[in-house]
């Protein structure tokens, strides 16, 4: 099995945030499935004196946003560039968002270009990318 990527994993954390946001507009429920550890690293960028920081507010606001969104990646990308040893927690992030995506969760990752998080089963072409024309 290759080794997943930052930018994957972050995809895939902002995408099941969007989605708890969505369905839920509160960040807690987020907090709920993981771990104590993983929590406390991930909660300072998103709650600053028990209320949302302005980037979660703003996500709130339109979860489906793709420039709110990339400002979470963003947050976090720069996060895990200043403390390297915190990507095991990213990491436990996202295998916990693939596990629940493997018992037939749907988890979504929304406006994120060129991702692809598992396995692709076809019966004919597929396309990854920009350029979406079926072959003829």
């Amino acid at each position: 099995m290759e080794p997943i990527t930052t930018t994957a994993m972050i995809s895939g954390i902002v995408g099941y945030l969007a989605k708890k946001l969505k369905d839920n507009k509160d960040i807690n429920d987020f907090f709920k499935d993981f771990t104590h550890a993983t929590v406390a690293w991930i909660k300072p960028l998103f709650i600053e004196d028990e209320k949302p920081t302005a980037i979660i507010s703003k996500l709130l606001e339109k979860p489906d946003s793709e420039p709110r969104q990339n400002a979470i990646k963003n947050a976090l990308e720069i996060h895990l560039e200043e403390n390297p040893s915190s990507e095991k927690f990213a990491k436990e992030m996202y295998e916990f968002i693939k596990s629940k995506e493997a018992k037939g969760d749907v988890i979504t990752i929304v406006n994120s270009k060129n991702v692809v998080t598992g396995t692709i089963t076809a019966g004919g072409s597929v396309i990854i990318g920009d350029n979406n024309n079926s072959p003829k």
